[in-house]
């Protein structure tokens, strides 16, 4: 039966334990930039899912309210911009003129901060500036056509882009493509 005094105890020594602890803490840092590219993935896909998930909600909105509902690229405060891209991010708001630019008086539903900057998100010529659902819940632009095109979202250091497609009827889908095969990132 072992005592406390017996000099056979096995263990680590304090010394044994830091010398670990250094190579532990060494490893660790030359692994940490490897994890950078893996969470910008993370982070555009969940962008692109948001902005998914805001196209969808303004057509359901458009489609309770009976109203038109639109979604633009975010200016200063909860406006529309007349410039700039869908990474400055977008705002939803019911549309009671159908001009497809927010008037203060015109109710936000959603606004989304800019994207990481890491990140570019821009939308075809249809769809550049605005996406706007009609009571049906059709896409449709200002003179009521209907309106359908693609918002691409890349990230620098990236090899697959994410692509919100909007197709005739204005039901939005995400799609993954290769960088290399677009021309727009």
């Amino acid at each position: 039966m072992p005592s406390f005094l017996d000099k056979t105890a096995h263990g680590f020594t304090l010394l044994e334990a830091l010398v670990v602890m250094a190579l532990l803490g060494t490893l660790m840092a030359l692994a940490a930039p490897g994890l950078t590219g893996v969470r910008q993935k993370h982070q555009m896909q969940s962008q692109a899912e948001q902005l998914q998930s805001s196209l969808m909600l303004a057509r359901s909105e458009a489609l309770r309210r009976q109203q038109r509902v639109t979604v633009c690229v975010r200016g200063e405060r909860e406006d529309c911009a007349t410039s700039g891209t869908w990474a400055q991010g977008w705002v939803m708001f019911v549309d009671g003129n159908d001009n497809a630019l927010r008037e203060p008086e015109e109710k936000v539903l959603q606004a989304h901060a800019a994207l990481p900057s890491f990140l570019s998100l821009q939308g075809n010529a249809r769809v550049d500036r605005y996406v706007s659902y009609g009571p049906g819940g059709r896409s449709q632009s200002k003179s009521g056509a209907f309106q359908a095109g693609t918002l691409t979202l890349c990230g620098s250091g990236q090899a697959v882009v994410w692509q919100v497609v909007i197709n005739a009827v204005g039901k939005p889908r995400l799609e993954k493509a290769e960088r290399s095969a677009l021309s727009n990132c």
